[in-house]
């Protein structure tokens, strides 16, 4: 027994997959490109260069953690060969963009087989959606028309006051800037607030980590993923509408893929089946959240 990749689709159905945008944005990211050492589109130039250490610290690349063979950056790319920080500036600032740079048209890039990149035209927020993603980004600052649920804290905000936590722990640990201290101090503050849920750093670093995995493996369109980099050091495809897979390829192993043992493929299934959940009680309603299926 083989687990096809058919097989692997369907255990892994409820996970979904990241929301395809356009390439066309790239180059427009690649034409508004920050110079060295420069301010983004939202971030002063300290703040930037401290994002870009610290998701260099969660994606380490030659820059960050040189290798056993000393590959050079397109070989072995982190965050920072794949911009990921410049594209998480660039989220913070979407609304500097017009339309903001959020949601794209379709139905297909142009790195499969379209002859024209329907993704090139950005498509403007309905008032709702704008809404949305202005307290997403904003957070509600005390507007009456924001706050129908309450105060909630943008992800600028969580930004600027983060990366100065950072910068400040590290001054006050090691006397230097996050970004001018050595990987392995930062990889000790780093490590503490993450283990620690009452560390003032917790949630930002939480957040910061997750944007910048979805910035390294998510669709270059974001502005980060530079040059496909993070999609071919992990080996996804990518986006290949409107050209597709081919019966085979859905079916079969790709060419040179290590294959499963039978008992291997079996305690897959069964393993991504399980982060699926199971029916929760009153008494206990986080059994019904994926990753809590004991049984």
């Amino acid at each position: 027994m083989r687990l096809t990749r058919r097989d692997f689709l369907q255990a892994t159905s409820a996970a979904g997959l990241l929301a395809l945008v356009p390439r066309s944005r790239l180059l427009a990211l690649v034409a508004a490109a920050t110079e060295p050492g420069g301010p983004g589109h939202f971030l002063d130039a300290q703040q930037l260069a401290t994002l870009r250490a610290l998701a260099g610290r969660f994606i380490p690349g030659p820059l960050d953690e040189p290798g056993p063979l000393n590959a050079p950056p397109e070989q072995d790319p982190g965050a920072r060969e794949g911009r990921c920080a410049e594209a998480i500036d660039t989220l913070l600032a979407a609304f500097s963009f017009d339309p903001p740079m959020i949601h794209a048209g379709g139905p297909f890039s142009d790195r499969a087989g379209s002859r024209v990149d329907d993704f090139a035209t950005f498509v403007a927020l309905d008032p709702h959606a704008a809404l949305g993603w202005r307290i997403r980004l904003e957070g509600t600052r005390g507007i009456r028309e924001r706050e129908f649920a309450g105060p909630m804290t943008g992800l600028q905000e969580i930004y600027v006051s983060g990366l100065a936590r950072l910068d400040a722990r590290s001054r006050s640990m090691y006397g230097v800037d996050f970004a001018g201290a050595p990987g392995a101090q930062q990889d000790v503050i780093l490590i503490d607030a993450a283990d620690n849920p009452g560390d003032d750093l917790n949630g930002f670093v939480t957040t910061a980590f997750a944007n910048t995995t979805d910035a390294m493996y998510g669709p270059p369109e974001y502005g980060g993923n530079h040059q496909l980099s993070g999609w071919r050091t992990s080996g996804f495809d990518g986006d290949v509408q409107p050209r597709g897979y081919t019966p085979a390829q859905v079916s079969e192993p790709d060419p040179g893929t290590p294959l499963l043992q039978a008992a291997d493929g079996r305690s897959a299934v069964r393993f991504l089946h399980g982060l699926r959940g199971r029916p929760a009680s009153r008494t206990q309603p986080w059994l019904g959240l994926p990753g809590f299926n004991r049984g």
